[in-house]
């Protein structure tokens, strides 16, 4: 969530981290104490994030990063942009699964650990899928227009219905 609500774009950051970064600060105030023992962490604590980067590391796939990285990126301005309709929300979807099913076949060329760009970008990539799909399937399914997304099928915003959070 933001201030403004989850769908503003970054121009609202620096309010969301003064305000959140207050509270975080607040809170952590009142659950740690001066002097409080430090929290015990399992002895594989951190082992399967460490394990699913490895993994991304050495993956040999034949689809570079940038490549369905673009795909993603044109097909959600295809099928999920601002003025929507439910034919491309509805192909969107299946077109976003066909794409997440590809990312098993990214390949990466920099095996290094030390400023490994083609790492971080198919890290990043792999939430971006994620993400893409959330937003696909959740926009599909608000059958409404509300602030910045204007679903062409139903014009009108629709407080008794989707006056909520869509969760996914």
């Amino acid at each position: 969530a933001s201030v403004h609500g989850a769908n503003r774009l970054g121009a609202n950051s620096l309010l969301d981290l003064v305000v959140f970064g207050r509270q975080a600060a607040d809170t952590t105030a009142e659950l740690v104490k001066p002097n409080s023992a430090p929290v015990q962490l399992p002895a594989n604590a951190g082992a399967a994030t460490i394990a699913r980067m490895d993994k991304i590391r050495h993956c040999k796939g034949a689809i570079p990063t940038a490549e369905l990285r673009r795909e993603l990126q044109v097909s959600m301005q295809k099928y999920a942009p601002v003025y929507r309709n439910a034919e491309d929300l509805a192909k969107g979807k299946d077109v976003v699964v066909e794409i997440m099913k590809k990312y098993k076949d990214v390949g990466i060329q920099d095996r290094s650990m030390v400023w490994n760009t083609d790492l971080i970008e198919t890290l990043e990539l792999e939430n971006l899928i994620n993400q893409a799909a959330q937003e696909m399937y959740a926009a599909e399914a608000r059958k409404e227009s509300r602030g910045a997304h204007a679903h062409e099928n139903f014009p009108d915003r629709d407080d008794t219905t989707w006056m909520k959070h869509t969760l996914s």
